[in-house]
């Protein structure tokens, strides 16, 4: 037998570590000299101690452990035990991906600025919330004051006339453009600690709760605050977020009389792109050639002038003759261009490319080899040509061949889903 100290040195696990072990009857002596108090140990119980680290070592609990060393588990629960650990560690490994991401992010910033950024953008999670709104449109971000201050004060003239003693944060919200027209819908809200009653102009809510918002303190007058945006908007896309919600602006403090004391939280839902790992698989493929007919855009899609095509379109499906309704499919095809611009069609196949609608085109698209990649959401369309042309081409052996590329959406895709799932056909060839 040894003694603990001659145990340490043998299984190089500390004497405090082997005593705190047999406090928790974790492992315990074979035997304890009954005037001395010495502890003492066997060689035997070395397979033991090893199997406590080896364990110790997978991220499990000492009290974890004991279970695991006392038999009372079955394989079945032992099983989940290992698969539960496994996605801890993942996660963990997840987010030191993403915090090695934004340092990264952080030294490319201090490297093109020469100082630290002027503001700090943080994840969070922002609860539900009761509050009373009204809405508003305005032509551009650039004239929202004026519209936004008579919308407060129709607001808080509401409130005051309901009684309300306590009130929160103000709040704006910049919503969507309403039906892909150009004015932009705003939202002036007030939190409240309990509903009130509401009437045809003031909408009372419980705005959800929001899991992931990238949020910014902005200090100083609104002038400024493009700046802020700016700053938050960049950090979303570097680090590989997309927007899902509307804007909001949260003010915490607000000085009429000296403005460069007001401070104003920025809140922007967002979501994390997909990891690497969960990227899908490009595959290449041989396709026939088909037909499409449907309606055309040609220019930079700044507005998203291309969702407006496809709400044109599909009111007008009827008049499209010779429709292939053995295809539950559409094609967004995109041609190449010499000045750059899209040339895009939003289009349905066709069995004949004959009696072609008003303002429609019909186009042949030949047969081709292609790489396919699966992209999901509308906001995934760009960052999938950017995998396909910049990870997966260099070493792929093939090139861009000529021909027209496209998006393939079948009949289960929805465009308010951006987990929905579509397909990028790209023309290839071998080098």
């Amino acid at each position: 037998m040894f003694k603990i100290g001659d145990f340490s040195k043998l299984s190089r696990v500390p004497v405090k570590t082997l005593r705190y072990y047999d406090e928790i009857g974790l492992i315990k002596p074979v035997g304890v000299d009954r005037f001395t108090r010495y502890r003492y140990y066997s060689v035997e119980q070395l397979p033991v101690l090893y199997r406590i680290l080896g364990l110790k070592e997978l991220g499990f609990s000492l009290e974890q452990i004991a279970r695991l060393l006392e038999g009372e588990l079955s394989p079945e629960q032992l099983r989940r035990m290992l698969e539960k650990r496994c996605m801890e560690v993942e996660q963990g490994i997840n987010q030191q991906r993403a915090q090695l991401q934004r340092l990264e992010t952080r030294l490319k910033e201090i490297e093109q600025e020469g100082k630290m950024p002027d503001y700090e953008v943080i994840l969070k999670r922002v609860e539900s919330q009761w509050v009373a709104s009204v809405r508003g449109v305005i032509p551009s971000y650039d004239e929202s004051g004026p519209v936004f201050e008579q919308l407060f004060n129709e607001l808080f003239a509401y409130v005051s006339s309901r009684e309300v003693r306590s009130l929160g944060c103000s709040l704006a919200v910049y919503h969507d453009k309403p039906n892909g027209g150009e004015v932009i819908e705003i939202e002036a809200a007030v939190e409240l600690s309990q509903p009130i009653q509401g009437n045809n102009r003031v909408r009372v809510y419980c705005m959800p709760a929001s899991d992931t918002v990238a949020s910014l303190m902005h200090h100083g007058p609104f002038q400024s605050i493009g700046k802020a945006y700016q700053a938050i908007l960049g950090w979303v896309q570097a680090n590989d977020y997309r927007v899902v919600g509307p804007a909001r602006e949260r003010y915490l403090s607000f000085s009429r009389d000296d403005p460069s004391k007001n401070i104003t939280e920025i809140q922007i839902p967002v979501k994390k792109l997909r990891e690497r790992s969960e990227m899908s698989e490009a595959k290449i493929i041989n396709m026939d050639g088909f037909q499409v007919v449907g309606l055309p855009y040609l220019g930079k899609n700044e507005h998203g002038e291309i969702g407006k095509v496809w709400q044109e379109l599909f009111p007008r499906l009827r008049d499209i003759r010779y429709m292939d309704t053995s295809k539950n499919v559409s094609y967004g095809v995109c041609s190449p261009n010499p000045e750059g611009l899209i040339d895009y069609i939003a289009a349905f196949p066709v069995t004949h490319l004959a009696e072609i609608p008003e303002g429609m085109v019909g186009k042949e698209v030949p047969p081709q080899t292609y790489v396919v990649m699966e992209s999901r959401g509308i906001e995934d369309i760009g960052l999938t040509y950017q995998r396909i042309l910049h990870e997966w081409m260099p070493s792929s052996g093939y090139q861009p061949a000529d021909g027209p590329d496209f998006e393939l959406y079948t009949d289960e895709f929805n465009p308010e889903d951006p987990e929905s799932v579509l397909y990028i056909y790209f023309p290839i060839q071998k080098v």
